[in-house]
Parts: C-alpha cells; structure tokens; sequence
C-alpha cells in the first residue's frame, strides 16, 4: 500500500486533468434530458407488430388523428414527462374527439410455418372485437367510443408493386371521445379474435 500511494502523489497533474475533465462533463449529462423528441405528421403511429398464430400469421398496425391536431405539435421531453406545444402555447389536453384505425393484414409468416392467412379471414367474413382504454403509468381506465361498435371493412392488398397476389386486409375506424383526457396518456386497443382470445394490444400515445 505505502508504495502505492508514493507512485499516485509523484503524478498529481494527472489527477488535476482528470479532474477537469469529470467536471467539464457535468452541464452536459445535466441537460442531456432536455431535447425536442417529436414532431408529428399528422398522425401518431401504433407501433407495426406480426403476430404469430397456429394457422397463420397477422400484420397490425394503425394510427391516430384528429383534424390537423397533430400536424403542428411538437413535443419536448424535460424531466420526467414530456411537455408538448402547438407553437408557442403549450398544450396538455387531447382534442375532443379521436378518429383510430386499426389495419390487419393476413400475410405469410416470415418462417414459412404457414402459406394462407389466418382464419381470421376465412371465407372473407371475420369476426373481431375491440376494447379500448386509456393508460396513465401502470393505471388503466375505459375509454369511451361513439358510436360503440367499430366500422370495419375488408380489401385485398398487394404487399408487392406490381405484384398480382394479393393478401385479405381489415380495417377497423373508431371513434374515441378524448375530451379532458391528459396528452400523456397512452391509448391502448385490444384486439379479439371471435374465441374471445386476445390477438393483441397496441398503444399510441404522441
């Protein structure tokens, strides 16, 4: 140890250097927090999932609008929740109403472990159920549709330009009264498969 410390205290300018160098460091991870995180085109995006079922696979995705709320709305993250601003205003309420589309596309899995689409699309009925809540942290509440059943429509689309094959699609509309609700807080779908079995959960939040 007493050769130790000797060979320390013969190189004190080392130590002063690294020093200045922690401290110089110290005002850039103090405002590393602070950064324009978002701005919107438009529409906040569900996050796109495949999901894998016994016979088939599903790709999902979605979006949330309303009007041209989100066209100029910009967030930015300071501490720890996001402040959001149109402009100069600051803003921390969702508009009244929500318009959110679901979207499922009967596709190949990418693991070849099924050639068709689920049966979820069988005969070109299908039969799906919606629950929609909103997220605040871990707290979940019911959100509120109007009108209560969602519309849905099918089509085939072709994943492949210029391509002939085609895949079955759903697309659901609903909307959701947002009145009051905080900017902050998440909106999560629930999809369910005519079983009663839950095929997915989606959350968008700006």
């Amino acid at each position: 140890m007493a050769s130790r410390r000797r060979t320390i205290s013969r190189y004190p300018y080392l130590w002063a250097t690294l020093l200045s160098l922690i401290i110089g460091m110290c005002p850039i991870r103090a405002h590393a927090h602070v950064s324009k995180d978002a701005t919107y085109d438009g529409v906040v995006d569900f996050g796109a999932q495949v999901i894998h079922l016994k016979d088939g696979c599903l790709s999902v995705d979605g979006t949330v609008r309303s009007g041209n709320f989100f066209e100029d709305l910009k967030r930015l993250d300071i501490g720890m929740r996001p402040e959001y601003r149109k402009g100069r205003r600051v803003v921390t309420e969702y508009p009244a109403t929500l318009i959110t589309s679901i979207r499922m596309l009967g596709d190949q899995c990418p693991d070849a472990l099924s050639n068709s689409p689920s049966a979820v699309f069988g005969g070109g009925a299908y039969s799906l159920t919606f629950q929609v809540e909103w997220k605040d942290g871990m707290q979940l509440r019911p959100a509120a549709l109007c009108p209560v059943v969602a519309q849905c429509a099918v089509s085939r689309i072709a994943t492949n330009p210029g391509s002939d094959f085609t895949f079955p699609a759903i697309t659901c509309q609903m909307m959701v009264d947002s009145k009051g609700v905080p900017l902050v807080d998440h909106l999560i779908v629930s999809v369910f498969a005519a079983d009663g079995k839950r095929l997915t959960r989606l959350s968008a939040a700006p």
